[in-house]
């Protein structure tokens, strides 16, 4: 007779970017998710935008007893922000950073700096194998003019594509994080279509939250949300799925983590979400088949990375023309005799100019040749897969 195992998850996206100005309340917001998950009932708990090494250590200090095993993986110039908490023994890690993820240039967006990715950890729970991906995908910005959407949508095929080729022997798969994705989205329906993930929040069978529409991000109920017009959306998920001889239930999706109990504001500017999953070992219960739907969704990707290249060749170009302009006035410049005091400023000026030009060569010969390849691939593998799923 076959055993049920139960496994409680939460994903948080923390907020935990390490800049005063640009985040509040950080160092009371940290210590309070911390003490509020170590009073829980949760067994595996994913967090994203941890940025800060010291903020992991504060959770590590502040979980160590419910959680005695953890993970921190490491990306980019300022780490991943990704970090993982588990009760039962972390067996195997790995990282995959996305590429291409972003812009340098665009400081005050900050993800290349962050090297955003997928973590992947197995975990056994009770004999059964489960394979954990926590994950934070770049974010929108704008929704009208989103200028990452070819790198979100590349991003997202890059997920779903090491979650179906790394799970296929998993009894259970989870998939969490902040997508900054919305379920009308064209990622959101690549990574569920190609990995064969089902959305908890569609599958559950209960919910004791208020948030009915399972929102998570930009909350008229959040005081950090600067956006007080539209209700909110749904960007932060649980996604799974079962293992061929398993079958998997969600007894219950929550909207989590909201405002600081005696305090004025959230545990973070996201919800949380949380789920109850139950496991049951059983043979021949089945698997995903070969996902309907998948074609079209491939066929849309290739459009979007295409534009996306045929931007970068403009990219290329602007900072081509600014380099040569760059160099020409700091050539100018040196060959002009400026009379004392105008000189010292002059000075100031043509050190500006040339580190311009450095700027727009280092764009257009090495920047932007990196994001073309990144995009190049992400095509390259859309379209063996898009030949095979029509096979």
């Amino acid at each position: 007779m076959s055993t049920k195992s139960v496994i409680n998850v939460l994903t948080l996206n923390c907020w935990g970017v390490p800049v005063p100005f640009a985040c509040q309340k950080r160092s009371e917001r940290i210590p309070a998710i911390g003490d509020t998950v170590a009073k829980s009932s949760y067994d595996v708990v994913m967090f994203q935008e941890i940025w800060h090494k010291g903020d992991f250590e504060i959770l590590k200090t502040k979980l160590v007893n419910k959680f005695p095993y953890s993970h921190y993986y490491y990306s980019g110039s300022i780490g991943s922000g990704l970090c993982l908490f588990s009760k039962w023994p972390i067996q195997q890690t790995f990282y995959h950073k996305f590429d291409p993820n972003g812009y340098a240039h665009k400081v005050q967006h900050g993800d290349w700096f962050g090297g955003k990715g997928v973590g992947m950890a197995t975990i056994n729970v009770d004999g059964l194998h489960v394979h954990v991906y926590v994950t934070h995908i770049h974010a929108e910005y704008d929704r009208e003019n989103d200028e990452y959407l070819a790198h979100r949508v590349a991003q997202s095929f890059s997920l779903s594509q090491l979650v179906k080729l790394t799970s296929q022997s998993a009894d259970l798969t989870l998939v969490c994080g902040d997508l900054n994705l919305e379920p009308v989205d064209l990622g959101y329906s690549l990574i569920r279509c190609n990995a064969c993930l089902n959305d908890a929040w569609l599958e559950k069978k209960s919910s004791s939250t208020s948030n009915k529409e399972g929102l998570t991000c930009d909350c008229r109920s959040n005081n950090f949300c600067k956006n007080k017009v539209s209700a909110g959306k749904r960007i932060d998920y649980i996604l799974y799925r079962a293992g061929k001889d398993c079958v998997v239930s969600v007894e219950e999706c929550n909207v989590t983590m909201g405002t600081i109990p005696g305090k004025d504001f959230n545990y973070s500017d996201h919800e949380g979400v949380e789920a109850v999953i139950v496991m049951e070992k059983r043979q021949g219960a089945g698997q995903c088949q070969k996902p309907k739907g998948l074609s079209p969704l491939l066929e849309d990707s290739l459009q979007v990375i295409n534009k996306g290249l045929n931007k970068t060749q403009a990219n290329r170009r602007f900072f081509i023309i600014f380099a040569v302009i760059s160099c020409i006035l700091a050539y100018l410049v040196t060959i002009v005799h400026i009379p004392y005091p105008l000189d010292f400023f002059v000075t100031f000026f043509k050190v500006a100019l040339v580190l311009a030009t450095g700027f727009g060569v280092l764009q257009s010969l090495i920047m932007i040749r990196s994001e073309v390849h990144g995009l190049e691939a992400a095509r390259e593998d859309i379209k063996k897969l898009l030949e095979s799923s029509r096979d």
